[in-house]
């Protein structure tokens, strides 16, 4: 079974994040060695290749530890860290097209977030579902065991800049996992 992964242009932002930190003295050889597993070191050390595959587990754990130091431990933090990937994400024009796809709400709106996923990472399947008279949309993310939690909040935030562009309006966004391999995004028209 291929381990499951995540992509180095998603993976690269944390590790960017972590060596600035430890350069500014904020994040010392204690903190990574209390959050990090034995080598989680040599994914961080390595330049990161924005095509290749890393593993999801070392980012999680990558993400908690920003989430400690950056974001006192609050989830937010983590929603806003995804909010800014999707920025950055979107400004890059081999992304763009996804936005392009994506002109109007509802299905084909959920489906640019669907596609990006599976470029993205190597495991889980997202289905969009969506009820245009209660203008929702919901993600179900199946086969998510494998899937932190840190990456689902930071996903969260994710989802939540890609519908309020697609929207042309503000959209709130929900997350829960109902059991350990599902996932469920819930995308309100505000």
């Amino acid at each position: 079974m291929t381990q499951s992964s995540i992509k180095g242009v998603a993976f690269q932002s944390v590790a960017e994040d972590i060596h600035r930190l430890r350069t500014e003295g904020r994040i010392r050889q204690d903190d990574l060695m209390a959050v990090l597993k034995p080598g989680d070191m040599a994914h961080l050390e390595e330049t990161v290749v924005p095509s290749l595959w890393y593993p999801i587990d070392v980012y999680g754990r990558c993400l908690d530890l920003l989430c400690i130091v950056e974001g006192h431990g609050r989830p937010s933090y983590l929603v806003a860290r995804g909010a800014k990937a999707a920025e950055r994400m979107m400004a890059v024009g081999a992304y763009r097209h996804f936005l392009a796809a994506a002109d109007r709400w509802g299905q084909r709106a959920g489906q640019a977030m669907v596609q990006l996923a599976s470029a993205m990472y190597n495991f889980m399947i997202w289905v969009i579902t969506h009820e245009e008279s209660t203008g929702t949309c919901r993600i179900e993310v199946q086969q998510a065991a494998d899937f932190p939690d840190s990456a689902r909040h930071s996903a969260h935030g994710f989802v939540e800049v890609l519908f309020t562009r697609i929207e042309g309006a503000p959209v709130e966004v929900g997350s829960r996992r109902p059991r350990p391999d599902l996932v469920m995004y819930e995308i309100r028209r505000r």
